[in-house]
Order: structure tokens, then sequence, then C-alpha cells
């Protein structure tokens, strides 16, 4: 999945570009984008903090762009773009994510609270935290550990969390924030994700 970066002028400039009826928003870039594409697209306007990483999909190539639609796993940040840019939340009201996610589909044994392996999949991975895939979501709170596989990496990503927030109905799962960034564990994670974003292809699979 490729990354691909829009910057606005203002956050009317934002706005504008964005069509609520359709659920599209309108980008102008040189960058040659397929119609159907999956891409990562990072947002920035003047004063928005930490450039949303948003998942998207290109629905139309027009003359000098084309136009995205947000994937709706994404919902939650697409509405904070929106409600931040309209000046509906502030910046010191808002609870926004001090690291960039990464989309990946990674395989990771896990316990919660020392309950017995469980098997499942990693998504939204950051340096600060992770979505695990789980039809029946811990309690929040609850500690976790984790072992994920690494592709052609023979030592698996071994990390150390808590769970911070469940979602129920569709795409269960929870997220986990993770509770030592210095550990051997946390820098290496690190030192994966700059690699990734650095790329320009920021899938983990």
């Amino acid at each position: 999945m490729r990354l691909l970066t829009l910057a606005y002028p203002s956050a009317a400039a934002f706005l504008s570009a964005y069509d609520e009826a359709a659920g599209t928003l309108l980008a102008m870039t040189k960058t040659e984008v397929q119609r159907d594409e999956q891409i990562l697209v990072e947002i920035a306007f003047p004063r928005l903090p930490n450039r949303p990483l948003v998942r998207a999909v290109c629905t139309e190539l027009v003359d000098g762009g084309l136009r995205l639609r947000f994937d709706d796993d994404d919902a939650s940040t697409r509405d904070f773009l929106l409600k931040f840019a309209r000046g509906e939340v502030r910046f010191e009201d808002t609870t926004h994510r001090e690291h960039k996610r990464v989309p990946s589909s990674l395989a990771v044994e896990y316990t919660v609270a020392g309950k017995p392996v469980k098997h499942g999949q990693v998504e939204d991975l950051s340096a600060g935290g992770c979505f695990v895939r789980d039809d029946h979501p811990p309690d929040v709170g609850l500690a976790v550990s984790l072992k994920i596989a690494i592709p052609d990496e023979a030592i698996d990503l071994e990390l150390t969390g808590n769970v911070a927030w469940v979602r129920a109905g569709k795409g269960p799962g929870f997220g986990i924030e993770f509770d030592n960034p210095e550990s051997a564990g946390g820098k290496r994670l690190r030192q994966l994700l700059r690699r990734a974003i650095g790329s320009g292809d920021v899938d983990l699979q």
C-alpha cells in the first residue's frame, strides 16, 4: 500500500475538497494512482496535529488529481479531521495519537492477563500501540503480552502493554497501548516502522 501525502493550505481548503454528500475527498496530485487502488493518505493542514493517516481507495481519476473514499474502518479519523477543520474540536480537546499508524496484517500470539495463548492478527501498528482482531475482546485495562511475526525475520517481535479500548460489532477487537517503548522490542519496532514509512510502501504483512 503506497503512502500519499496531501497538504492543504488551510482547514477551509480541506473542507472544500471534501464532498460530504458523496463521502469523497478531492486530491490534487501528480502521483499516478490507479482507479480502485487502495492507498494510505497522510492529511496535513495548518494547526492539525500529527498528520493523521487514513486508508482510502481511489474512486475516480480527474483532471490534475483523483477522488478518494476513506475506509469505513477509519471513520473515526475522518470525523476527527472534519470536526477539527470546522473548529468543533480544539487541539487541547483532542486525544490524538502521538504515533503514526501503519496498516498491517501480521500474525500474532498473545496472552491477556496470563490466560492461555491466543492467535490472531495485528492491524494499525504504531510505536505506541496496535489493534488486534478478536471476536471476544478482553476488558479494558488488562495486561497483554504479544509475539508478533515479522516477515523475513526469524525472531518474533515481543511487546507488552495494556488493553486501552475495545471495539465490538463490525471488525471486533481491541487496542493495546505499549507500556515500555525503551525496551528492546520497542526500539526494534520503531526501526521497523521507520523503514516501512521511509520506503513509501507502508504495508506490513
